[in-house]
């Protein structure tokens, strides 16, 4: 057993196997978007355009500091520090980042393709990987679909988000959320909304929430519900038959075509 563990202790000390120090601590700097409120230690979700900031302990004595990323397509260096020499920054990471050369800290400003893996490494030790998801924020959505209806008829309305990708959608009347039943129903994972057999009480204000995991927005749409009932447009046909009234005829006819059930 004695000389594993001296063995062990040889290839933990070796320049090649740097050893595992104390994790990256990683948090999204204010004023910005963020539903992240209690990052795990091992990540943090924030938004394109927030600048993160990410931390380590202090290591020990050594000449040499990287902090280093690892997405699904590459990985390198962002910077490197060499004590009494300027910082070297990765070129695609200049002007969106600031590397602190007491502390090593590291703030960023986050933008597409930034989702990946993120560690603190010295000449004899290394974070282990720290997770940071980058999630674009959503824009105000809009609601297609007729403001008009008339009663009996169906409609729907149709949420769309035009930047960033939502994954909760939500409806409500009036601020009341809306929920489903063969009146009101949700298609498309809840992007349309049908109202089937529109009445009168169905008039009002309709929103649209859209929610990922670092923004919420919503807008809001007014439908109008109208009577629609038949209006009866009588038609009188005289027949004269040798100078006598020999019948009265009454042709009539309804305003509004029947309308189809269901949404479509």
């Amino acid at each position: 057993m004695l000389p594993v563990l001296l063995l062990l202790l040889l290839v933990l000390a070796s320049p090649g196997s740097p050893a595992a120090s104390a994790g990256v601590t990683a948090r999204t700097l204010s004023p910005c978007y963020s539903a992240d409120l209690s990052p795990t230690p091992e990540r943090l979700v924030s938004a394109v355009g927030c600048t993160v900031l990410l931390t380590v302990p202090l290591p020990n004595a050594t000449k040499v500091v990287f902090w280093e990323y690892k997405t699904d397509s590459q990985e390198g260096v962002i910077v490197s520090y060499a004590f009494n020499r300027p910082a070297n920054t990765s070129r695609s990471y200049e002007n969106r980042t600031k590397f602190n050369e007491t502390d090593f800290s590291l703030q960023m400003v986050l933008q597409q393709g930034d989702d990946g893996l993120y560690r603190f490494r010295s000449e004899s030790e290394a974070t282990g990987w720290f997770q940071l998801r980058v999630v674009e924020p959503l824009s105000e959505p809009e609601i297609v679909g007729n403001s008009s209806v008339k009663a009996g008829g169906s409609t729907k309305l149709v949420c769309n988000v035009l930047g960033g990708k939502a994954d909760l959608y939500r409806w409500k009347k009036n601020g009341e959320l809306l929920l489903g039943s063969d009146h009101i129903q949700f298609v498309d994972n809840t992007t349309t909304l049908c109202i089937v057999k529109a009445s009168m009480n169905d008039s009002g204000y309709y929103a649209c929430v859209v929610r990922n995991e670092v923004s919420q927005n919503e807008t809001s749409f007014l439908l109008h519900v109208q009577n629609a009932a038949n209006v009866v447009l009588p038609m009188t046909l005289v027949c004269v038959f040798v100078g006598s009234l020999a019948g009265v005829f009454v042709w009539c006819r309804s305003r509004d075509r029947p309308c189809r059930n269901g949404c479509r």
